[in-house]
C-alpha cells in the first residue's frame, strides 16, 4: 500500500456532511423517528446536490474519484477487515467528518464484547468508556437511521453509514440544464451508480423497495448497451444483483455472457486417479481445465493472501486435484486471468442456486473450486476469500473435512478485525480492480453464517455469541429458547431500549421476546406506519394464534409498505387459504413467484388456486415450476400426478408416478379414483386413442411450448407484466436424480401468471412431442411403425411401473383392481383374473369386513370384476381357432421380459406357473383335441370353481350380518351365473 492510499480525495473534506443536531439526543438517549430520518435525510440529499450545483464540481474529475475512494473505506471497513489503529489515525479527519469517530478509539483493550450495539464487537468496552465515546457511538446510530428506506433499517453493526449516505447523495444527484428537465448526473449504465446503490442494499435487514427499484434501472440500462460496450466485470456486477433477487437463470445468462466476453475455455475431463494421499485404487475422476485468453495483469499477483487452512502443502490426506497417483506431480494447469477466477466462482454460486443438496450443484461446485485453489498465480484478496469460502460451504456436511471447513470459516471471520495484529495494515485489501467481481459478503454476513453452522451443529452457546454482535433478533431468541435463556432476550432489548428508546426494531424485538402484542403496537406507532416489521411480528402471531383474519390484515399493511419481500407475502396467501379467500390467495403466491420463481412451495400452492378455478391446465404448468425447483418432494410429484391424470397427460404422468414410488416408497398413498383414471388413459393412449401428451385444452392458454417459466428482467414484480415478460428454456425430465412437504393444495389467482408456462418436459424418450409436430410429414406407413415401437416401449414401461406399485402396497385392493384391469387389455382376462383372486384376498384382510357396510360391498365389486373375467376366458376360449395356443402368456408383470408378444386367447388361473406351459409343441389326442386347447379348458373350469367356492365362502362367513342387503342378494345371483357357466364349459358340447 503507497501512502497516497490514505490520502482522501479534497471533496470529500469540503462537501456537506450529514448534521447531527443535539435536539435529537437527551441524556445519552437518541431520540429520532423515522418520520424525522426521512426529512433529515432528504435535506442533506438537498444540500449535496446544492453544494455540487453551486460550486460546478467537475464529475469525472471530482466526484467519481471521491465515490471510488469513500467506497473503498466503506468497504475496507464492513467487508474485507477494519483498519487499524495506525490507519484510522491517518483518516482521523474523515471519520470525524462522517460521524465515525466511535471508530477512533477501538484499540483491542476497549473491544472485547459481544453484545452489540451500533458497532458489534465495542458495546462493552465504550460502555465503560468516557462520555464522549458513548456520544459518538450515539452520533453512529444517528447515521444509521438515516439510511433506512421502506421501513427497513441497516444492519445495527454496519460502519461507515455517514460516508455511504453521503456517497448516495453524490450518486443521486441530478444536472440542472437550462430550461430542460433534470438528468442524473451519474447516468445509471455507471457502475459506480449500481456498486453505491448494492452496498445501501446490503446493509439495510431486508429487500427495500426504493433500492430494488433503483439497482433494477441501473441493471436494465447496462444490458441495454451495444455487447461490445459492456465489459467482463459490469456482466459480473449485473450478474450478482441479479442472483441477489433470485433470477437465477438471468444471472446464469449473464455469468454465461461473461464467459464468451471473456473468452474463458471450460472443459471437463475424467482421469483414472485418487482423491486421497493414502488411496492406491485408481477410481474414475472429474477434473475442470480451464484456460484464459488474456494474460494475467502482474498487478493482481502481489496482493496479499488470505491464510488457507490445512492445505495439502501441510499435510492433509486430501489431496486439492484428483491426480493419478498420490506420489504423481499435480496436472498441469494455466495460470487464469483474476477476471476469470470471478467467473468461476460466479459459476459456483448459480450451481448452489440449485439447492444446496443437490448432488450436481455440489459437482460442479468442486470442480470450479479444485481448479481455482491449485491455480499457479496468486489471486486478488476477495477472490481468494471468495475461493476459500466456497470451499468452506462446500466441504462443512461433509465428515472427512469438516473440521478444516470450520476452522476455515472462523479464519475468514477473524481475519476482518484489527485485534488479531494492530498493526497490520488491511486499506490496501480494498485497493483492486476485481474487487466487485465476485459477491464476497459483508463482515455481519459473514459471521451470521458462520453462526448458522454452529446452530446446526448444536453448538447454541456459540451461535447466541455471534448472534448477539449482529444482533440478529429472531436467531437470538431461537438460541435462547435452545439454552433455556428466555429472559435474556428481554433484558439486552431492554438495556438497549435505554440509549435507543425511539427505536421500532428494539421495540419489535422486545415484542417478539415477550410475545406481548402492546410492544408491537408501540413500535408501529413509533414508525409512524412507516415500517413492515411491526405487522409482520404482529401477524406472525396471530398466525401461532391461528387469527386468520387478523394475519390477512396485517400482512396486508407490511406488503403495501414494502412488496418485494417474499416471506410475507407468502404467509398472507397461506392465511387467505384458510379464509377460503381465493382471489386475495392467487394474488399473494402469484407475487411469491415473481419476487422468488425458485420458490417450490409458492408453485405449488398456486396450482391449487387454478385447480380451484377448474383450470387444471394452468395448474398442470404451475405444478411444474414447482417440481423444476424441488424435485425431492414426493408430494409434489403427486399433486402433478393428479393433475396430469385429469389432463390425460399419458407420458408425464407415468414418469411421476414412478419418481413417486421412488422417493415416497410406501408413505404414498394413491387415490383409487386418480388411479382408475390412470389406467383408462394408459389404455387408451396403447390403443392408439389418444396422445401421450396432448395440447392444451382450447381456451385455457396458448400453444404449448417445450420451456420453463423465466423472466427477462429482474422488475417483473407487478401483477399485470408477468405473462409478457416469460420466457422459455427446455427442461427433460431424465435429468432427475433420486437423493432422497408441499404446502396445502389450495381459489380464485391471476391466471395469466400462468398462462405460458409449460409442464417439466416432455418425455424425450418416449418422442411424443416430435410425434405430433414433425412427424405428421412422414408417410402413413412408416409413420405407424414409429407409434408402433413408442407404445411398445411405454408398455414396457407401465409393465415395470406396476411391478414396483406392487412390491410397495401388497395389501391393497383397489390397486389390484386397477392392476387386473389393464392387465386384462395387455395380457387377456386370464391375467386379469390373476390379479382378482389377490384384490379378494386383500379385501378380506380387511378388519370386520364381514360386518362392515363399506367393506362389504367392496368385496362384492371385487367378486363381480373376478366373475366378469372368468366368463370373458371362456367367452375368448369359445371364439379362439383350434390349435392356436402355443403358449403362457408373461401375467405377472415382475415375470414379463421385453419384446415378448402377448396372445390373448389364452386361459391361466392365479396359481397357474408361467413356466409350465411356456413354448410347447401343439398335439392333438385321438379326439381332435390338441393338448393346448385341453389345457385351456382345464384352466377354466380351475378359475371357475375357485371363483365359485370363493363366492361361496364370502356368502357364508357376511350370512349373519349382510343376508338383508342389497349386495348379499347380488352375490347369490352371482353364483347362480358362475355356476351356468360351469356346468356349460363341463358340458361336451363345448
Amino acid at each position: 500500500m503507497t501512502s497516497n492510499d490514505l490520502i482522501p480525495p479534497e471533496l470529500l473534506l469540503c462537501i456537506p456532511t450529514p448534521s447531527v443536531p443535539s435536539e435529537y439526543f437527551d441524556t445519552g438517549k437518541l431520540i429520532l423517528t423515522v418520520e424525522q430520518a426521512e426529512k433529515l435525510r432528504d435535506t442533506y440529499f438537498q444540500d449535496v446536490a446544492f453544494y455540487i450545483e453551486s460550486n460546478a464540481v467537475d464529475t469525472d474529475r471530482e466526484l467519481v474519484p471521491a465515490v471510488e475512494w469513500g467506497l473503498r473505506l466503506y468497504n475496507a471497513e464492513n467487508f474485507t477487515g477494519e483498519l487499524c489503529p495506525s490507519e484510522r489515525e491517518h483518516l482521523r479527519a474523515v471519520y470525524e467528518r462522517f460521524g465515525a469517530a466511535a471508530l477512533l478509539p477501538l484499540l483491542p483493550p476497549l473491544a472485547s464484547s459481544t453484545e452489540g450495539g451500533a458497532n458489534g464487537d465495542a458495546d462493552e468496552g465504550h460502555a465503560k468508556g468516557p462520555p464522549s465515546v458513548n456520544e459518538a457511538l450515539l452520533h453512529e446510530t444517528f447515521l444509521q437511521r438515516l439510511l433506512t428506506s421502506d421501513g427497513e433499517m441497516p444492519i445495527p453493526c454496519t460502519r461507515m453509514s455517514g460516508l455511504l449516505l453521503c456517497l448516495i447523495a453524490i450518486i443521486t444527484s441530478n444536472v440542472n440544464g437550462n430550461g430542460a428537465s433534470p438528468r442524473p448526473r451519474f447516468p445509471y449504465t455507471s457502475p459506480w451508480r449500481l456498486r453505491t446503490h448494492f452496498r445501501h442494499q446490503l446493509c439495510l435487514q431486508r429487500r427495500a423497495h426504493h433500492v430494488f427499484l433503483e439497482l433494477s434501472a441501473c441493471v436494465d440500462a447496462i444490458l441495454s448497451q451495444p455487447e461490445e460496450t459492456i465489459t467482463v466485470e459490469a456482466l459480473l456486477e449485473v450478474g450478482h444483483v441479479q442472483s441477489y433477487y433470485h433470477r437465477r437463470e438471468l444471472a446464469a445468462d449473464t455469468f454465461q455472457r461473461a464467459a464468451k466476453r471473456s473468452g474463458l475455455m471450460l472443459e471437463e475431463e475424467a482421469i483414472m486417479g485418487v482423491r486421497t494421499r493414502w488411496q492406491r485404487h485408481q477410481l474414475v475422476q472429474a477434473v475442470l481445465n480451464a484456460t484464459s485468453s488474456r494474460p494475467v495483469p502482474q498487478d493482481s499477483t502481489t496482493e496479499e493472501q488470505p491464510h488457507t487452512v490445512m492445505p495439502e502443502a501441510e499435510g492433509h490426506d486430501l489431496l486439492d486435484r484428483p491426480r493419478g497417483m498420490p506420489e504423481s506431480e499435480p496436472l498441469p494447469v494455466v495460470a487464469l486471468h483474476p477476471e476469470d477466477k470471478a467467473i468461476l466462482l460466479a459459476f459456483c454460486m448459480d450451481a448452489q442456486s440449485w439447492g444446496p443438496s443437490h448432488d450436481l450443484a455440489r459437482h460442479r461446485t468442486q470442480l470450479f473450486v479444485e481448479r481455482l485453489i491449485v491455480d499457479p498465480s496468486p489471486s486478488p484478496f476477495v477472490v481468494r476469500c471468495q475461493t476459500l469460502l466456497e470451499r468452506a460451504r462446500l466441504e462443512v456436511h461433509r465428515n472427512r473435512v469438516r473440521e478444516r471447513a470450520f476452522m476455515q470459516f472462523s479464519e475468514l471471520v477473524d481475519q476482518c478485525t484489527a485485534r488479531r495484529d494492530p498493526n497490520h495494515a488491511n486499506f490496501a485489501r480494498t485497493n483492486s480492480s476485481y474487487f466487485y467481481s465476485v459477491a464476497y459478503p459483508s463482515m455481519w454476513s459473514l459471521k451470521t453464517e458462520y453462526a448458522d453452522l454452529c446452530f446446526e451443529e448444536n453448538l447454541y452457546k456459540t451461535a447466541l455469541d455471534i448472534y448477539e454482535q449482529v444482533l440478529d433478533w429472531e436467531k437470538i431468541i431461537e438460541c435462547c429458547k435452545k439454552l433455556d435463556k428466555r429472559r435474556r432476550v428481554e433484558s439486552l432489548v431492554r438495556e438497549l431500549l435505554e440509549k435507543d428508546p425511539q427505536n421500532p426494531v428494539l421495540w419489535v424485538a422486545l415484542g417478539e421476546a415477550t410475545r406481548d402484542d402492546a410492544h408491537l403496537w408501540k413500535a408501529w406507532e413509533l414508525s409512524q406506519h412507516k415500517m413492515a416489521s411491526p405487522m409482520r411480528a404482529l401477524a406472525r402471531l396471530a398466525l401461532e394464534r391461528k387469527n386468520y383474519e387478523d394475519v390477512v390484515r396485517y400482512f396486508d399493511e407490511a406488503v403495501r409498505i414494502n412488496p418485494v419481500f417474499g416471506g410475507d407475502w407468502f404467509t398472507l396467501g397461506y392465511a387467505s387459504l384458510k379464509l377460503r379467500l381465493w382471489g386475495r390467495s392467487g394474488e399473494a403466491f402469484t407475487r411469491v413467484c415473481q419476487i422468488d420463481p425458485e420458490d417450490a412451495f409458492a408453485w405449488n400452492n398456486l396450482a391449487s388456486i387454478m385447480l380451484r378455478e377448474n383450470k387444471p391446465r394452468l395448474a398442470f404448468n404451475a405444478m411444474s415450476q414447482a417440481l423444476r425447483n424441488n424435485r425431492r418432494d414426493w408430494r409434489m410429484w403427486l399433486n402433478y400426478f393428479h393433475i396430469g391424470t385429469q389432463l390425460k397427460e399419458v407420458l408425464e404422468t407415468t414418469n411421476a408416478l414412478g419418481i413417486v414410488l421412488e422417493i415416497g416408497k410406501r408413505s404414498v398413498s394413491l387415490d383409487s379414483d386418480v388411479m382408475d383414471m390412470f389406467v383408462d388413459n394408459t389404455i387408451a393412449y396403447l390403443k392408439g386413442d389418444i396422445p401421450g401428451a396432448p395440447a392444451e385444452i382450447a381456451g385455457e392458454g396458448e400453444e404449448m411450448q417445450p420451456d420453463a417459466v423465466r423472466f427477462k428482467s429482474i422488475t417483473n414484480t407487478s401483477m399485470t407484466s408477468i405473462q409478457a415478460d416469460i420466457a422459455h428454456v427446455p427442461i427433460r425430465v431424465d435429468d432427475f436424480t433420486v437423493d432422497g412437504s408441499s404446502g396445502e393444495l389450495a381459489g380464485e389467482g391471476d391466471a395469466a401468471a400462468c398462462a405460458s408456462l409449460l409442464p417439466l418436459g416432455l418425455d424425450s424418450e418416449d418422442m411424443e412431442a416430435w410425434k405430433w409436430s414433425s412427424a405428421k410429414g412422414l408417410q402413413d406407413e412408416d409413420n405407424a411403425v414409429v407409434q408402433a415401437e413408442i407404445r411398445k416401449r411405454h408398455e414396457k414401461r407401465v409393465r415395470d411401473l406396476f411391478a414396483r406399485l406392487l412390491d410397495n402396497f401388497v395389501s391393497d385392493p383397489d390397486l389390484y383392481s386397477c392392476t387386473a384391469r389393464l392387465f386384462r387389455y395387455l395380457d387377456g382376462p386370464s391375467a386379469a383374473h390373476h390379479y382378482r383372486v389377490k384384490e379378494l384376498r386383500a379385501c378380506r384382510q380387511k378388519d370386520q369386513w364381514e360386518r362392515s357396510d363399506k367393506l362389504f360391498q367392496r368385496t362384492v365389486r371385487c367378486l363381480e370384476g373376478m366373475v366378469d373375467d372368468v366368463v370373458a376366458m371362456v367367452e375368448v376360449k369359445s371364439e379362439a381357432p383350434q390349435a392356436s395356443v402355443t403358449r403362457e402368456p408373461a401375467t405377472d408383470p415382475e415375470r414379463v421380459e421385453s419384446g415378448d408378444s402377448v396372445d390373448h386367447r389364452v386361459f391361466v388361473t392365479a396359481e397357474s406357473p408361467i413356466d409350465d406351459m411356456a413354448l410347447r409343441p401343439i398335439r392333438q389326442d385321438s379326439s381332435g383335441v390338441s393338448e393346448g386347447e385341453a389345457s385351456s379348458r382345464k384352466s377354466a373350469i380351475h378359475a371357475l370353481e375357485e371363483t365359485l367356492q370363493n363366492i361361496r365362502a364370502v356368502l357364508s362367513s357376511t350370512e349373519e350380518y349382510m343376508e338383508s342387503t342389497e349386495g348379499y342378494a347380488r352375490l347369490r345371483g352371482l353364483a347362480g351365473r358362475v355356476r351356468a357357466v360351469l356346468e356349460a364349459v363341463k358340458s361336451p358340447t363345448l
